[in-house]
C-alpha cells in the first residue's frame, strides 16, 4: 500500500475544512452497522455481513479523515491514513485485503463465504478497542 501522502499528491484525497458533524454521523453509521451485523445468521448472510463490517470500517476511516480536514475519493487512501494514527502495517495490510475481497465481490461477482465473513468480523472485534480509542479522541 502506498503512503497517505501519495494519495494526497495525486488528488485522491483533498484537504478540506474539518467537518465534525460528518465525522459524528459516520461514527454513528459505523456503530449501527456493527450492531446490526450481530443480528444476522452468518451461515445465511455471509456477503451482507462481510460488506457491512467492511463499510463500518470504511466509515471509521472517513470519520477520522473528516475530523482531520480531509476528504478521500479512494478506499486505499482512507486505509493508508490509519498509519498516521499508529495502526501497524499488519492491520493495514489485512484491512487492505478485506478491501480487495469486497471489491472483487461487489464489482466482479466473486463469492463471499462464511469464512470470509467470520474473518472480517473477528478482525473488527480484535481491533475494536483501538478503533474506539481513536473515535474517543476525535471529540
Amino acid at each position: 500500500m502506498k503512503p497517505f501522502d501519495y494519495y494526497l499528491k495525486n488528488g485522491e484525497v483533498k484537504k478540506v475544512s474539518v467537518d465534525s458533524a460528518l465525522s459524528e454521523s459516520l461514527v454513528k453509521d459505523m456503530k449501527n452497522r456493527i450492531s446490526k451485523v450481530d443480528l444476522l445468521d452468518i451461515n445465511i448472510f455471509p456477503k451482507i455481513i462481510y460488506e457491512n463490517v467492511y463499510d463500518a470500517l470504511r466509515a471509521f476511516c472517513d470519520a477520522v479523515l473528516a475530523a482531520n480536514g480531509f476528504k478521500s475519493y479512494s478506499h486505499s487512501a482512507s486505509i493508508a491514513y490509519l498509519e498516521k494514527l499508529g495502526f501497524d502495517v499488519v492491520f493495514i495490510g489485512e484491512f487492505d485485503q478485506f478491501r480487495y475481497k469486497r471489491n472483487s465481490s461487489k464489482y466482479y461477482g466473486h463469492n463471499v463465504y462464511v469464512g470470509d465473513a467470520k474473518a472480517i468480523r473477528e478482525f473488527f472485534k480484535e481491533n475494536e478497542v483501538k478503533i474506539n480509542g481513536v473515535i474517543g479522541g476525535l471529540k
